[in-house]
């Protein structure tokens, strides 16, 4: 069912994202937010969000949005799912640490995966820095650079961060943010994966499906 994305939908996804950003009240991370958006526009754009045929995924596993465009399409998928989950508890949460957690939790990915090749017999290909320091460890540091620059105050500085580096549980969340955009983005990738491989979804016993798409 994974279908590439145009270049028509790539750039709608990314104004989307955008406008997302715009709603985050504090200046400073606003001012962050669409930095790093912009900086790495073209890498958000040209990677996929997961990969296929790495050592240790069995043969024909694939994993959430891998395709040309899938890095933008799930990062887009997180947003709005956070978003909607924050707007429930506004009056409890912090919505722009919600939204800048949301926007930036997987901009690690674009150091991680090599530039999808539609020629590539592998797809949204890992390369060393996965297995080194992973994404999230990358994209906190891509993310602290700038709020160092912009001045960000520190408690909030590491507010935002400590979302970046708890979203795939490397850490001990200790903020209600962190819970969002962690559930946010294993709705997306689970669901997609179910809808668009159903064959990740296969009973390792008995072989037979546990739930089969009715997406070709």
């Amino acid at each position: 069912m994974f279908k590439n994305l145009s270049e028509k939908q790539k750039e709608e996804k990314f104004e989307l994202l955008l406008s997302y950003a715009n709603k985050i009240r504090n200046e400073k991370l606003k001012k962050v937010c669409f930095r790093i958006l912009n900086d790495y526009k073209l890498d958000i754009l040209c990677r996929s969000a997961g990969h296929d045929g790495i050592v240790g995924i069995p043969a024909g596993k694939r994993s959430h949005q891998n395709f040309d465009g899938g890095l933008i399409d799930h990062i887009l998928n997180v947003v709005t799912h956070s978003y909607n989950i924050a707007k429930v508890y506004k009056d409890e949460i912090d919505i722009d640490l919600v939204l800048f957690g949301a926007i930036l939790h997987d901009i690690g990915k674009v150091k991680i995966f090599d530039e999808w090749n539609e020629k590539a017999t592998v797809k949204g290909n890992l390369n060393f820095r996965y297995l080194l320091v992973d994404h999230c460890y990358i994209g906190q540091q891509i993310c602290e650079r700038y709020l160092d620059e912009e001045k960000v105050d520190e408690k909030l500085k590491y507010q935002a961060l400590h979302i970046i580096a708890t979203h795939m549980d490397t850490m001990e969340k200790h903020m209600t943010e962190c819970y969002i955009v962690s559930y946010a983005d294993s709705i997306d990738a689970d669901v997609m994966n179910c809808l668009s491989y159903p064959r990740n979804a296969i009973n390792p016993i008995t072989k037979n499906y546990i739930y089969k798409s009715e997406n070709k």
